[in-house]
């Protein structure tokens, strides 16, 4: 089975529907079960492994925006980088 790293809409479409993906290198995680406690998400790629309960994907919303000030003022960075209209 090959190693999928998603980007683009996939990367938005696994983060909305939960699915788990590596904090270390991007891969989409693998379910290991654990009989009597929480599952475990592992790396197929780098092997790194997670707890279900401490697995967080880290966004950190700051970096959407370009300053510190309120965010509801803010431009988004994309829209900002690409030059397109902003609603």
């Amino acid at each position: 089975m090959a190693i999928e790293f998603p980007e683009g809409m996939r990367l938005i479409e696994c983060i909305n529907n939960e699915i788990p993906i590596c904090n270390e290198c991007g891969a989409i995680m693998d379910v290991k079960e654990n009989p009597g406690y929480c599952d475990i998400y592992v790396c197929p790629n780098c092997g790194c492994e997670v707890d279900e309960m401490d697995y967080e994907y880290e966004n950190d919303e700051d970096d959407w925006y370009e300053d510190e000030e309120d965010d509801d003022d803010q431009v988004p960075r994309g829209c900002a980088a690409c030059g397109g209209p902003y609603p």
